[in-house]
């Protein structure tokens, strides 16, 4: 996933950001650094002897890649394809499972985001950089050294390096970033909660992007998203391509998520649709605790 990763860095700095002319499962044009994201995900995949099968959420389908295969791989290639063209900083999600997780014969069906058995999270942005779900804690892996620069101990050429180690998110933040902002028109809640954001004079640091505006959580070690839903502005995150992802490396590094409509856990949420859209709120934990105050139980 990791050489994925370092195929889709030279591809977006190579490759022209146009429309393709062709649109996904939900009708969004892709352009052509989309097409190229994908596609280098799905050989990636199929190419493994690991991956038995893979999903991916510009085609929310899981497919079979081999039978022998270990894990079930799915993807959301580059989100962040409105804001792809202004050259700002987007990303890839991938959550990995057992190829026997859940109920279905596929590994994702019925499972939640706490059956994964890691995910990982890039960032392109002036560098590459990956946050990866390891057995004791989150990590990043940056990408990017010469073969001069990096070498491993057996004097091999090491592409990637680890730039942070086991990385926690405080309980406390003073950094906002407020999605779905439409619904605040609905939701009285929401609308109270930006309202305490500005009063206690809170940073809003906030792109559109999922990835951007959840990863800087884990460099600026604080920081909440908020996501909920609404009425004539649903949540429209998908459940295994970008929640559950993000989700177990928040939770991982100490902070919290909610569902958005319990207030439970997502990484306990179901997934029952390949596509399955979920709210969301994720990061530091008394920040998602006062969102499930305000927006969930009021």
């Amino acid at each position: 996933m990791l050489d994925a990763c370092a195929d889709i860095t030279e591809a977006l700095r190579s490759a022209l950001v146009t429309v393709e002319g062709s649109s996904n499962t939900f009708g969004d044009a892709q352009l052509s650094v989309d097409v190229i994201a994908d596609e280098i995900m799905w050989n990636a995949c199929r190419s493994s002897k690991v991956v038995a099968f893979g999903a991916s959420e510009e085609e929310p389908e899981v497919k079979p890649c081999n039978p022998e295969g270990e894990f079930t791989v799915c993807w959301d290639p580059l989100d962040g394809s409105s804001i792809v063209d202004n050259n700002w900083a987007v990303g890839t999600m991938i959550g990995v499972w057992g190829s026997k997780t859940g109920t279905g014969d596929d590994g994702m069906l019925g499972a939640t985001g706490r059956d994964q058995l890691t995910s990982m999270v890039a960032l392109y942005g002036p560098r590459t950089t990956v946050l990866v779900a390891l057995d004791d804690g989150v990590y990043e892996f940056s990408y990017g050294c010469t073969p001069e620069g990096c070498m491993s101990a057996d004097g091999t050429f090491a592409p990637w390096i680890c730039s942070r180690f086991n990385i926690k998110i405080a309980e406390d933040c003073k950094i906002f970033s407020p999605a779905n902002l439409r619904a605040a028109k609905e939701v009285d809640g929401y609308k109270k909660l930006v309202e305490h954001y500005m009063d206690e004079k809170y940073t809003l640091r906030y792109s559109g992007g999922l990835v951007p505006d959840v990863y800087q959580q884990f460099t600026k070690q604080q920081g909440v998203f908020a996501n909920p839903t609404s009425g004539s502005s649903p949540a429209k995150l998908r459940l295994a391509f970008e929640a559950a992802p993000f989700g177990l490396l928040v939770e991982l590094a100490g902070g919290k998520t909610s569902d958005g409509v319990t207030g439970g856990s997502i990484l306990d949420v179901q997934i029952n649709q390949v596509d399955q859209r979920t709210a969301l709120c994720l990061g530091s934990a008394n920040e998602v605790d006062r969102f499930n105050d305000l927006v969930v139980k009021a």
